[in-house]
């Protein structure tokens, strides 16, 4: 993505600096766009995974075998049948069964790995503190927040952070905790992808819903329980900008991109104009790049005298009017 001259400058000299902790398979699609003003640590606690992706990474890219946790030592891994529900909880059976398949959920083997904390590793490896933290550790998110010191907490701007609803790790904390953590610490819950299941069987979901109503895929009218989800806390906008850091500002309007808030974008730029901390030029800049990654709207939803008269047109006719939570059954910020 082509950037602003003013914010690829200030950003290049000081980056987005970014922890990506459960790392496995690269950056995650929606921070690709902005990846050139981005620092990017990543974490990928099996050495030689870890080593296959370091291999051909940017320069920006710097990998990590190690896994963070709420201890620095040595910790019990709990393998599942999917590597990539490996937790340092051990998985409850009995929801973990419940919600998922079980070629996911077995328990294959449990090993020792070395593990350390959010502040160890940046005081061990001199890594500069994080403005956007991405924590995708199967349970223990809470123990890595408890455990980071005060003073590495200066910069973070933003946590995308996995939470459940369901203990499908025993003992594991869940996002009512995770959510009073982060909201003492100033953050604000700005947005949740939710994962629902039906029950499963075995190996099939929908088993209640195949064997009785003859319906096997997702429907939107059919209630599904809410198990998991990927949550953004970020920082106060209002407060970020009356702080007066232009990095942090810039540094935000980027991770508003990032994850699709579009509107606080331009509000951002806006405001950070009115307060005298971008010229009018920049705030040009900042609003066409953000129409630049914006949809383009449909015809009913058009602001001006057209979309208008479109809307009344079928309002009159009875047409055209399906259910508006749609959008917020199946959504991501990969776009």
């Amino acid at each position: 993505m082509n950037n602003p001259f003013f914010l690829a400058g200030r950003l290049t000299a000081d980056p987005l600096h970014c922890i990506d902790v459960g790392a496995r398979g690269g950056m995650q699609d929606h921070w690709r766009p902005f990846a050139d003003l981005m620092q990017i640590d990543l974490f990928e606690p099996d050495a030689a995974a870890c080593g296959l992706q370091e291999q051909g990474a940017p320069a920006n890219e710097s990998w990590f075998p190690v896994a963070l946790g709420g201890e620095t030592g040595m910790a019990k891994l709990h393998v599942l049948a999917k590597p990539s529900g490996s937790s340092l909880f051990p998985p409850n059976p009995d929801l973990m069964f419940r919600f998922g398949p079980t070629s996911y959920g077995t328990l294959a083997k449990v090993i020792e790995v070395p593990v350390i904390t959010l502040s160890d590793f940046i005081d061990k490896y001199a890594r500069p503190l994080p403005n956007l933290l991405k924590l995708d550790v199967q349970g223990a998110e809470l123990a890595i927040f408890q455990s980071t010191k005060p003073e590495h907490w200066r910069d973070i701007l933003a946590i995308q952070t996995e939470v459940e609803f369901a203990e499908l790790y025993a003992g594991q904390p869940l996002f009512g905790d995770v959510d009073a953590h982060l909201r003492a610490r100033g953050f604000i819950l700005f947005d949740l992808l939710p994962v629902r299941s039906y029950r499963f069987e075995g190996e099939k979901s929908h088993a209640q819903l195949r064997r009785h109503l003859n319906i096997q895929k997702n429907r939107q009218d059919i209630s599904c329980r809410l198990i998991a989800g990927d949550a953004l806390y970020l920082r106060s906008p209002e407060a970020v900008l009356a702080g007066g850091d232009l990095s942090a500002i810039l540094k935000l309007f980027v991770i508003l991109l990032l994850y699709r808030f579009l509107d606080e974008a331009l509000w951002l730029a806006e405001a950070a104009r009115k307060a005298g901390h971008i010229s009018a030029t920049d705030e040009v800049d900042l609003i066409a790049l953000v129409k630049s990654a914006a949809p383009k709207p449909g015809l009913l939803q058009r602001a001006d005298w057209l979309g208008k008269l479109a809307r009344r047109v079928t309002k009159k006719l009875g047409i055209c009017h399906s259910r508006k939570i749609d959008y917020w059954l199946d959504r991501s910020w990969d776009f």
